[in-house]
Formats: structure tokens, C-alpha cells, sequence
């Protein structure tokens, strides 16, 4: 055994360890009465951890669950940069910033003002000691996880999926590892709605002050200002290290949306690439009007404002992915060969282009796969418009 494989074997026998002390000391059996979807008087939904993508998927699930128990209190536990989002949509009545890693004092402290729960959603495949003293100190009548190993979670969602960690799963294995979404309005259908009564659309944020296509931020045109001129966001960089485009990958990009194109192109970057990718284009696209970077902007809905403001969307990272699908925007989105994975992440559209790469890290993604799904993209591009 290598010394890597040494530390991982180490690690999960740490993190395996403390489930079962934490599961000890907060674990608990649940009610034995029949859940109802309807008639829930409070519900609490975990998302202190979530990213872009998680709270464009969670979305239509609470809408769903505000439509059929329309009396219920629904609080979402978020964190500080996807609280907007959820503080935007009218179906959520509270929604609380929560620690990351709260001490026990504050964690007792929250669980007093949520008590009363009925429903408490949490889809975590192995929850640790922190939230599960929550659950246990708010003691909710219902509990939805993805931890097989819980006796609390009596809604048992987790039987129609496999996890995401079951990396050995094929790609045949993974269709048994069911999307977000889907799991989601699982809880619904084990409360007696009917599945062909739930509206599985996404719900789109700040939709009303979404303008019209490349408008509202002046670097989503170029200089010259063409009023027909369309706008394609190119998004290289994910939210984990291994979704990073190598600058090679992304200037053979750009320069095939450039040549094969009369789009617009940005090139999409958070605050902390922002320099990177103007020396990017400085360095190998001097004087070009159709090319810029992502202006400052300052608030998820600025952001959410402008990726739906595009024509097409180009991209690694799932948030994107899920905001061009919720504005019904033609995308491209690369993936890692992570089959489970993808199947639980990847974005529902009919306009919704997805390529599996070879390899799960992406710096190791040979320019030519890339540039070939994009010259195919193009292709369908140019279908669509009747060009």
C-alpha cells in the first residue's frame, strides 16, 4: 500500500469512527406515524453548506412543498453567499445564516427557536456529530437524509439512490444514483402526491429584473456595441480545484468561439482569477473588442442577473450550469468521469448540451475533446438560430 492510499485508509477510519460516536450520542427512533406532504404546519431544510447549483436545484422542491402545504413555515438554514437566493423566492418565510462549524452552545441555541419541526430535510450521505445534535436537539417529527445508517431518518430516501462516494460505480451502475432533484420531490411523492401533479420546472431567481439578452453589464457586449451582436459566456474554472481549465485549453477555446463565431465572448471569473484572466487575454488576445472578463459584481443576484442575461453559456462548473438551464439558455458543460456524480448533479434541460470528459481532473483534459465539443456546439448553435 503507497503512503497516499495509506492516509486515505487512515482518514475514512477517523471519519468512520466518529459517525459512530456521534450517531451514539444523537442518534435516535423517530415517529412510526405515516408522513403527509399536506398539512405541515413547519419545515426546516439544511443548506448551510450549499453552493449556486444546490440552491437553483433545491428551489422548485420548497416551491413544491409551500403549493402543497400552503399553511407550513418553511425556514432554510443557509449560508452567507446563497442566502439572496433564498431570501428572493416568496415560498421561504425565514432564512437563517448558519455557522459552518457552530460550537455546541450555538447549535443548541438554533435548534431552541426551530423546535416544533415537522419536516427536516438534510440530504447529506453521512451526517456529522454537529448536525446530528441539531436534528436531535430540534427533534423533528420527519427526517429526510441520505445517511443509510440513521435510525432518526424515517422517510428512508436513500433507498432509491446510490452515493456519490461509490466511485467504482459504471456508467450503466450510476442511473441507480438518482439526480438532486429527484430525490427531492421523492419526499413529496412518499407524502402522497402523485408524481404527475408536481411541477418539476425550476424556479427562476430575480426573474424580474432580468433584461433582455446582454443589456444591462457593459462587458457582455464588446465596444463597438452591435445591437444584434449575442453574448457566450465561457466559465473554465469550477469550484474545486480539479474543475480548472489549464490557460492553454481556455485560449484554444476562446480562439474557436472567436474564428467560428460573431458572438461576444467573456470570459467568466470570480474575484480571485479576475487578474489571471485579464493577463490571459491581454497576453494572447491584444485589441480584440469581441473578448473581456467578467466585470465586478457585487451580489449573487448581480451574478445570477448577468449569466442570464447571455445567449449561451460555455463552462465546467455546475452553478453556471444550473442558472443557463433555469433561464433556458443554450449551455455546454463539461464534466469529470465521475459517474455517480454526475448523475446526481448534472443539469436537466432540453437546451442543456453535457459532455463527460476523460478524466476527472480537468487539467489533465486533452485541448482537442474540448475544442471538438465546442466546434459541435457551434454547429448546433448555428442550427438553431437557421444559420
Amino acid at each position: 500500500m503507497s503512503l497516499h492510499d495509506l492516509k486515505k485508509s487512515i482518514l475514512v477510519l477517523k471519519d468512520s469512527v466518529r459517525h459512530f460516536i456521534s450517531r451514539s450520542l444523537y442518534d435516535f427512533k423517530s415517529t412510526d406515524e405515516p408522513f403527509s406532504a399536506t398539512g405541515l404546519k413547519k419545515a426546516v431544510i439544511y443548506r448551510a453548506d450549499g453552493k449556486l447549483g444546490d440552491a437553483v436545484c433545491f428551489l422548485p422542491f420548497i416551491r413544491e412543498l409551500r403549493r402543497f402545504s400552503p399553511d407550513c413555515e418553511i425556514t432554510v438554514l443557509s449560508n452567507g453567499n446563497t442566502a439572496q437566493i433564498y431570501e428572493a423566492a416568496d415560498f421561504i418565510d425565514k432564512v437563517i445564516i448558519f455557522p459552518k462549524k457552530p460550537k455546541n452552545r450555538e447549535t443548541d441555541r438554533f435548534a431552541e427557536s426551530l423546535r416544533g419541526c415537522d419536516l427536516y430535510v438534510h440530504l447529506f450521505e453521512k451526517l456529522k456529530g454537529r448536525h446530528l445534535r441539531l436534528i436531535n436537539r430540534i427533534n423533528p417529527k420527519w427526517i429526510a437524509t441520505l445517511d443509510k445508517s440513521l435510525k432518526c431518518d424515517n422517510l428512508g430516501i436513500y433507498e432509491y439512490t446510490s452515493s456519490v462516494d461509490e466511485r467504482g460505480l459504471t456508467w450503466e451502475q450510476s442511473e441507480k444514483c438518482q439526480h438532486i432533484t429527484d430525490l427531492l420531490f421523492r419526499i413529496l411523492e412518499k407524502g402522497g402526491i402523485a408524481p404527475d401533479v408536481i411541477d418539476r420546472s425550476y424556479f427562476r431567481m430575480f426573474a424580474d429584473g432580468i433584461p433582455a439578452a446582454g443589456t444591462h453589464y457593459a462587458f457582455l457586449k464588446s465596444s463597438e456595441n452591435n445591437p444584434r451582436e449575442k453574448t457566450v459566456i465561457f466559465n473554465p474554472y469550477g469550484a474545486s480545484s480539479s474543475r480548472r481549465l489549464t490557460d492553454g485549453c481556455i485560449i484554444d477555446i476562446v480562439t474557436e468561439l472567436l474564428n467560428k463565431t460573431d458572438m461576444h465572448v467573456v470570459l467568466w471569473v470570480g474575484p480571485a482569477d479576475r487578474e489571471r484572466g485579464e493577463r490571459l487575454l491581454a497576453d494572447n488576445f491584444t485589441n480584440n473588442a469581441r473578448v473581456s472578463v467578467t466585470g465586478v459584481l457585487s451580489s449573487v443576484r448581480e451574478i445570477i442577473t448577468a449569466m442570464a442575461s447571455c445567449d449561451a453559456m460555455i463552462g465546467v462548473d455546475t452553478g453556471s450550469a444550473h442558472v443557463a438551464a433555469c433561464f433556458d439558455i443554450t449551455e455546454l458543460t463539461f464534466y469529470g468521469d465521475n459517474p455517480a456524480n454526475y448523475s446526481r448533479w448534472h443539469a436537466k434541460a432540453p437546451k442543456a448540451v453535457n459532455v463527460i470528459l476523460k478524466t476527472a481532473n480537468f487539467a489533465e483534459a486533452e485541448s482537442s475533446e474540448l475544442t471538438g465539443a465546442v466546434r459541435d456546439f457551434i454547429g448546433s448553435l448555428d442550427e438553431s438560430s437557421g444559420h
